[in-house]
């Protein structure tokens, strides 16, 4: 099973999700000189520790979140080691882990690149193929797939855009709200839980399902 979640306004998640981070975890995030860099860190941190409590019944302290050498983040749910990914931009988190092989995750904010026309004519025998310059929601879908499959096989992004679309074409989860398209790939496809999570007026978390997969 795979499960994701995201939300948006992350300053007000961030502060609401505090109670789900390590001691270690807070201080390292007071390590950043960016404000901003400092609120993603806890923000991500936070909600896949929630995500993994909140489905797995497990104690906070059962869920650990390292580092690993390339950056990427690496989960370990009561010593065992689970697929994880971490996406952020300015206002938006997004994150998930499951019992798959490999996954990634990506959000980006749909709007208009300087070097988009560029892009689409680069990659048109890849990831950009048959993708008309001005469709946003197809190009951010195929941009944000790209992305999360080269966190999934932890590459280089330019190599996989240069890949063949069609083997990818029916392996990614998509969600666009808020003007931001959201991407899940996982290695070996699996049923998925997908959840929007706010912070309500008492500074508790809210969350709703917004799909599901069988």
């Amino acid at each position: 099973m795979l499960y994701i979640a995201h939300g948006f306004v992350i300053e007000q998640l961030a502060k609401t999700l505090t109670q789900w981070l390590t001691a270690a975890e807070r201080t390292q995030a007071q390590s950043y000189t960016s404000q901003a860099r400092q609120v993603q860190y806890q923000v991500g941190r936070g909600l896949l520790r929630w995500l993994v409590c909140r489905v797995n019944d497990v104690a906070p302290d059962a869920v650990v979140i390292s580092r690993q050498s390339n950056g990427a983040p690496c989960l370990t749910i009561a010593n065992v080691e689970v697929a994880c990914s971490i996406s952020h931009k300015t206002d938006a988190v997004m994150v998930a882990f499951g019992d798959v092989e490999a996954l990634g995750v990506d959000i980006e904010l749909m709007q208009p690149r300087k070097r988009q026309a560029e892009l689409v004519n680069e990659f048109s025998d890849g990831f950009m193929q048959h993708v008309k310059v001005e469709d946003l929601k197809t190009f951010y879908q195929r941009w944000t797939l790209a992305e999360a499959v080269t966190k999934a096989q932890q590459g280089k992004l330019l190599a996989t855009l240069r890949e063949a679309f069609g083997s990818y074409a029916e392996s990614g989860l998509f969600h666009t709200e808020q003007q931001h398209m959201l991407c899940c790939y996982s290695v070996s496809p699996t049923a998925a839980q997908w959840w929007r999570v706010t912070t309500t007026a008492t500074q508790t978390l809210a969350s709703e399902l917004v799909l599901e997969t069988n």
